[in-house]
């Protein structure tokens, strides 16, 4: 869910496969960089499960409710960019909060300053802010479409500290036990873990081309299976639904680089990975399965 406020003109665009807000602040009358309020793109956890409660994997879309424990720690990153012509300065900070708006913390603001956006035929350049929360202990839980939560933890942003102005946010279900999706490894492990996909005809077609996985405009990633049982049995399931022909897929990635990416469990496809954009050059094609 994105909350999105206006101040002064405000423009929406829709970036990074999502809806970013961009508000701007009074220029500042002092030399250096103009206070402003920059565009907020998308939010992404590191090493946090996520619990897919809709969506098929087929469509790569991006995972709904992050999964966690009580007590334990939930890393985030977020994107911010500016389109003003000049150099802009912001700050962020990061909130976790029960969906009943109580046991509500932040991290520290931090300063961010936003490269001028001269091209207005690319996108902006991003920078990205980091935080890590405790999750709190929230005791009620919100239904919605997407499904189930307990609360959400988002970057918040404005052009002086104490003025957050717009967020963008990720929800969150505290679960009981073990959390859904197959085990990360350790942050700075070591050695190659394999990967599988099932791929569609279109994207073999790619993969022969390009000898690598890539995304299309609107995707902010793909899944990937832990095991080749699983690849084959979504191939079945995908071919007996009509939803075309599927080739398996076997890639690897360096265990260091997986500990960051998502643990997912997807809806009806069992546990699987999660890997952004940011992780698609990292990821090493093997073998093409006839």
């Amino acid at each position: 869910m994105k909350h999105k406020w206006l101040l002064i003109p405000a423009l929406l665009v829709a970036l990074v496969g999502g809806v970013a807000a961009a508000l701007t602040a009074a220029p500042s009358q002092n030399s250096g960089p103009v206070a402003a309020m920059p565009l907020i793109f998308s939010t992404y956890p590191e090493g946090g499960h996520a619990h897919v409660s809709v969506d098929s994997v087929r469509k790569d879309g991006r995972p709904r409710i992050l999964a966690a424990s009580p007590g334990g720690t939930l890393t985030l990153t977020g994107l911010l960019g500016s389109q003003k012509t000049q150099e802009t300065v912001s700050v962020a900070r990061f909130r976790i909060s029960c969906w009943v708006s109580n046991n509500i913390s932040y991290t520290p603001y931090q300063r961010v300053v936003l490269p001028p956006h001269l091209d207005p035929t690319v996108h902006p350049e991003t920078l990205p802010v980091t935080g890590t929360m405790t999750v709190p202990p929230c005791t009620s839980t919100a239904r919605t479409p997407d499904g189930a939560y307990s609360g959400s933890i988002c970057i918040v942003v404005g052009a002086r500290e104490g003025g957050d102005l717009g967020a963008t946010c990720e929800k969150f279900l505290i679960t009981d036990g073990v959390l859904p999706g197959p085990e990360l490894p350790a942050v700075g492990a070591a050695g190659l873990v394999p990967l599988w996909r099932a791929v569609t005809e279109a994207e073999l077609k790619s993969l022969e081309e390009k000898g690598a996985y890539s995304l299309t405009r609107g995707l902010e990633g793909k899944y990937f299976f832990p095991t080749r049982e699983q690849a084959e049995n979504f191939k079945r399931l995908a071919e007996e639904r009509g939803w075309g022909t599927y080739v398996v897929t076997e890639a690897q990635i360096e265990a260091r680089y997986l500990a960051k990416a998502e643990s997912v469990a997807a809806a009806g496809e069992g546990p699987a990975y999660f890997l952004r954009a940011r992780f698609m050059n990292l990821v090493k094609l093997i073998r093409i399965i006839r």
